[in-house]
């Protein structure tokens, strides 16, 4: 069906038919159908007790998951509102109503999530447990929940309160009037950025520590990022970065290899770019680039009122994902975009990706690299992403290297000013001196504050999507088979996935990668 459908949307879109016909003929809302309502907290609540209470005191198997159901789907209500509010924000940092939407869904999400290990908890100790995971959870899904419970309510202040940090930064964005990254915008911000970094990393510490964890480092990795390798190992990785790529990346920034970002590019060109890549792909690829284009489930928009970030969610309610991609009027729109619809094609393939996110990284930044080989990209284009990939494992390593060090540091030593001198002194020893650079620009990047330990997913995951673009140049269409073969997995961890996929690790691979850049940049 998925082909007839796909086969069915093309013919739609080249000959003009009613877009909304056919997005009603399956189910599909397009996105400016889609309204926000403010979560009831109390429904979620009451429901949460329901299904709890019947859980402790039904015979009636059905009735249990009949409660159950209907906790999920008021989690999904505020997952998507919350999602909606999200991109609305982010559209427009300056509209106070949706600024508050999102700060009320930011700040009750740790509350629905504690709502959901209490119903998980209640059903673990139900009579019926037995039952329920042979009919719908599988067989020993409640050993999980089975100990004392990760939220109370000194965890959802701890997690309030972060919340309440990462808006403040946003709020400071908003409210810096000078131009983007000028001495003058830096010596507005920077300080009190750099302070709110601070005051984030410390009510970090002290969330690990409350949860019984060593480091915050130690906590992130296990429990947003599912990583299977240590923060050892990559600490070993990211000097070797150091030692084999900045000597080439500096080489690099001495020469002009980003033409193509510096020359203007329209929305238009930007899409048809993906749209291009999509097209050539072919099979789910293109069928994924069809219903996001039909149901205008993304943006692409230049608009200096954005935040500056990129990123796509998928509606849980609504069952279809969603690009956001802050665009700057320049070629390097088309690798932003072609990133996002990478992620895009993976959450529709999977109906909702579960892979781990150095896992997904994969996806999206490979779709920038296949699009090298099924786009539209020049001599000139391949040259600048190759230097886009060289200043990921470099940059992003430099970045991942402050992290790393950031939430080492003692509480005591804690200060603005102290993350902006290690910030400066780490970034000076990866080369960034050879570009122009102000070591004051860490208050740009957003995943320091609202995606902790982030940034590493980044360095490894663009080691092995290069591999399917080394791929395509000794076998084409072999890079596009691995792409395609592994866009349903739900591997949580990397190096595992990567076996499985028939990919090197980073870690062995540091020579290969020193190799390929030298024949560009030396």
């Amino acid at each position: 069906m998925k082909r007839l459908f796909a086969l069915v949307l093309a013919c739609l879109l080249l000959c003009g038919c009613v877009e909304s016909t056919m997005l009603d003929f399956y189910g599909v809302t397009p996105f400016r159908e889609m309204e926000y309502t403010r979560p009831d907290m109390d429904a979620v609540a009451q429901s949460c007790l329901d299904a709890s209470e019947l859980a402790g005191s039904s015979d009636d198997v059905d009735a249990v998951l009949e409660a159950v159901w209907d906790f999920y789907d008021i989690y999904d209500d505020f997952s998507t509102n919350y999602d909606l509010a999200y991109i609305h924000y982010h559209a427009n940092l300056s509209d106070i109503y949706w600024k508050q939407e999102h700060d009320f869904c930011a700040e009750n999400y740790a509350q629905l999530d504690m709502y959901l290990e209490d119903l998980y908890y209640a059903l673990a100790q139900s009579p019926l447990r037995t039952e329920l995971e042979k009919e719908y959870f599988g067989l020993g899904f409640f050993r999980d929940y089975e100990g004392e419970e990760m939220y109370d309510d000194a965890l959802l202040d701890y997690l309030e309160r972060e919340q309440e940090l990462i808006s403040d930064y946003y709020d400071l964005t908003d409210a810096v009037e000078a131009e983007y990254y000028s001495d003058a915008y830096f010596d507005e911000c920077a300080v009190p950025m750099a302070d709110i970094l601070a005051e984030l990393v410390k009510l970090r510490q002290e969330i690990a520590g409350y949860l019984g964890y060593n480091s915050y480092t130690d906590f992130a990795w296990e429990s947003y990022y599912y990583r299977d390798y240590t923060p050892t190992q990559a600490e070993r990785y990211l000097e070797q970065i150091k030692t084999e790529l900045v000597p080439l990346y500096e080489n690099m920034n001495s020469v002009d290899v980003w033409g193509p970002s510096d020359e203007g590019c329209s929305e238009k060109e930007t899409f048809a770019y993906v749209r291009k890549t999509a097209r050539a792909l072919d099979g789910i690829i293109q069928e994924a680039f069809n219903m996001m284009q039909l149901a205008q489930l993304y943006d692409i928009e230049v608009s200096d009122k954005k935040s500056g970030l990129s990123f796509e969610l998928f509606f849980s309610k609504y069952y279809v994902p969603y690009v956001f991609v802050t665009t700057t009027g320049t070629g390097y729109d088309k690798l932003s975009f072609a990133h996002e619809f990478g992620h895009f094609v993976c959450d529709y393939a999977a109906g909702g990706s579960w892979a781990g996110t150095d896992v997904l990284e994969v996806f999206s930044q490979g779709m920038e690299y296949l699009s090298l080989r099924y786009g539209d990209a020049d001599e000139a284009f391949v040259t600048m992403k190759l230097a886009d990939s060289l200043s990921t494992y470099v940059e992003q390593g430099a970045y991942a290297a402050f992290e790393l060090a950031m939430y080492d540091l003692p509480a005591g030593e804690l200060t603005g000013e102290k993350l902006l001198e290690l910030y400066g002194d780490i970034c000076t020893g990866y080369g960034f001196g050879s570009m122009e650079w102000d070591p004051r620009d860490m208050v740009t990047i957003p995943h320091f504050y609202g995606n902790p330990q982030y940034v590493f997913s980044y360095v490894v995951s663009n080691d092995a999507a290069m591999q399917l673009y080394e791929l395509e140049l000794s076998d084409p269409g072999a890079g596009k088979q691995i792409y395609e073969n592994n866009l349903t997995t739900e591997e949580s961890y990397f190096l595992a996935f990567l076996e499985e996929a028939g990919l090197e690790s980073p870690f062995a691979r540091i020579d290969e990668v020193k190799a390929l850049m030298t024949e560009h940049f030396r």
